[in-house]
This record gives structure tokens, sequence and C-alpha cells, in this order.
């Protein structure tokens, strides 16, 4: 399998600033690489119970990644958030969907 796509996982975080008296929003970055295929439309009744557009399965060598928010796929500005995991033999491997808001 190659891990061929560009995968950038997003977290917001608040800190306060201390001079300002206020929370500041800042917005932490990371990137791997994955493979990256559309969701079967059988596997989504599968999995999901039903059809859904934009459901992408991501799988990563492994499942070391800190908490995260949403994730683009490459330079699109599509978000994506988790919709569940699925168990395999080698790696890790997850579900994701566009996000609406």
């Amino acid at each position: 399998m190659r891990y061929d796509t560009k995968i950038t996982f997003y977290r917001d975080e608040t800190k306060y600033n201390p001079k300002t008296s206020k929370r500041e929003h800042i917005q932490k970055s990371w990137s791997r690489f994955a493979n990256v295929t559309d969701l079967s439309t059988s596997k989504q009744v599968e999995l999901l119970g039903g059809i859904k557009e934009g459901t992408k399965t991501v799988r990563l060598p492994s499942n070391n990644l800190p908490q995260w928010d949403f994730l683009t796929i490459e330079e699109n500005s599509i978000h994506y958030r988790f919709n569940s995991s699925v168990e395999v033999l080698k790696g890790f491997a997850m579900i994701v969907g566009k996000d609406n808001g």
C-alpha cells in the first residue's frame, strides 16, 4: 500500500494572553502521508447505516497522532471530520466525512 497523499491535521487551541487579559485562538497543524480512497457504497451502508456523500477512508501506518479537530486532504480547502475507525491487519484506518460547518 502506498502512502502517497498528504494529509494535514488541525487542532484549535486557546491560550491566555496576560498582556491583553484575553484568550487567543491558535491553530496548530501537522502533516502525514496516508493512503486515501473513497468509501464504497456497500461499505457505507454496512459501517454508517446509510450513504453519505464525501466519505473517505484514510489509512495511516500507525495511530500515533495527537488529538485533532479536522483534516484536509492534499491542498484542498474541504474539512473532514472523524466518523469511525476500521480494524485492519496493519496500520490504522479511519473513515472521515465532509464537515458541514
